[in-house]
């Protein structure tokens, strides 16, 4: 039955190369329907070890194309509970039209960018940011939060999308996204133009802040009525102060333990590396194990043919499990280097993560942005202090 098999087929291949030979120009038929391409296989495993169906040959681009990877689908992040909606770090949109801003809050007019001399930043960005920042804040026994403590849920993934993507109070003159992401980090992440938004845009900060705390409602759920929804106390936005304080200075921790640290941006590019690996080590077994299926639907499938196919399966398993433990072994090191500072971050291991990945993608062909990035750790540890003050004052 084989032999007959590949006698067709070379029956085939002779009819094929007659017909090239007679061809001539204009014998073309008009293109018919559009042929479907069938679906990869699936997997039961967990996603985080899911490989992408398609891979680039380089994963870490030095061009400004590399910005791709900052949205939330980039590296997928198995520890954030929120996204892998997760920066899976690739469903972003990438239209060129800015996303709407809306006015600023309070009698402080915010410094537009052509008063200010930096053209990419306006007051609409720390506007939308503070009120981003109040919504993610939930008071204790609130309809989301039934413990006795506030708690502050921010997503980094959401809002690297937000600014990063839509860019939301921030603008450029680049023919697309992705080299308008570039300019603005390449004009913003300067040390003089950080210390003029610092002066500039901190006072209508915590006057938005201070606003959008006037204007948050939250739904409190009550035993024998019905649920209350009031505006926020002056406990509540007290203790709204002191978590955001704790977080920027957490944050800003978080910073200086990367950018200080000599060999971080070869151990996250490792971690990265990892990932990629291990992705690709699950395709090869999804291939393999698909291969091993069809030559057992065979009906006069050869033995050998069949052990082939089960070694390579086999094969291709233990590749998974060896990738995997690589990959572990390279996400230990690099949460480890937080650990190597005078005192290490309170933020969860994914928070830490995300962090590394992103500080990598500034900074790994750009070492010269190392002291813009310093500059942001420092203006981070101001602002943790003056909310404090600021609460307390309120």
């Amino acid at each position: 039955m084989r032999k007959i098999f590949m006698v067709g087929i070379s029956a085939m291949v002779l009819a094929a190369t007659i017909l090239v030979l007679l061809w001539h120009p204009g014998d073309e038929q008009p293109v018919g329907d559009v042929p479907v391409v069938a679906e990869p296989p699936t997997s039961d495993l967990p996603d985080r070890d899911v490989a992408p169906p398609v891979f680039s040959p380089d994963m870490f681009p030095e061009s400004a194309s590399e910005d791709a990877l900052d949205t939330e689908q980039a590296w997928p992040d198995d520890s954030l509970p929120e996204d892998p909606t997760e920066l899976s770090i690739d469903s972003h949109d990438e239209s060129e039209e800015s996303a709407e801003v809306e006015p600023s809050r309070g009698d402080l007019s915010a410094p537009d960018m052509e008063s200010t001399g930096i053209l990419n930043i306006s007051g609409a960005f720390f506007d939308d940011l503070a009120g981003q920042l109040v919504a993610g804040y939930h008071p204790p026994r609130s309809q989301d939060n039934p413990d006795a403590q506030g708690r502050l849920m921010l997503s980094f993934s959401a809002m690297n999308r937000r600014y990063g993507v839509d860019l939301v109070g921030l603008d450029h003159q680049s023919p697309n996204l992705l080299q308008g992401r570039e300019e603005i980090f390449r004009n913003l992440l300067q040390p003089d133009n950080l210390e003029m938004i610092r002066v500039l845009f901190t006072p209508m900060f915590l006057q938005s802040l201070h606003d959008a705390l006037q204007d948050a409602r939250r739904t409190f759920p009550a035993v024998d009525s019905r649920p209350e929804t009031r505006g926020l106390s002056a406990q509540e936005q007290e203790e709204f102060h002191r978590l955001l304080s704790n977080f920027f200075a957490s944050l800003a921790l978080g910073v200086r333990g990367f950018v200080d640290h000599e060999a971080a941006v070869v151990v996250t590019g490792q971690w990265l590396q990892a990932q990629v690996t291990a992705y690709a080590a699950h395709s090869r077994y999804q291939q393999a194990e698909v291969e091993l299926g069809m030559v057992q639907q065979e009906q006069i499938a050869e033995q050998v043919d069949i052990l082939a196919a089960r070694l390579e399966r086999d094969a291709a398993a233990k590749g998974i499990m060896q990738a995997i433990a690589a990959r572990e072994q390279a996400r230990e090191r690099l949460l480890a280097m937080f650990g190597e500072g005078p005192a290490r971050p309170a933020l969860v291991d994914a928070e830490l993560i995300y962090l590394s990945e992103w500080l990598w993608r500034r900074l790994h062909a750009h070492p010269e942005r190392r002291a813009a990035i310093r500059v942001v750790a420092d203006n981070l540890e101001e602002l943790s202090r003056q909310l404090t003050s600021d609460g307390q004052s309120r």
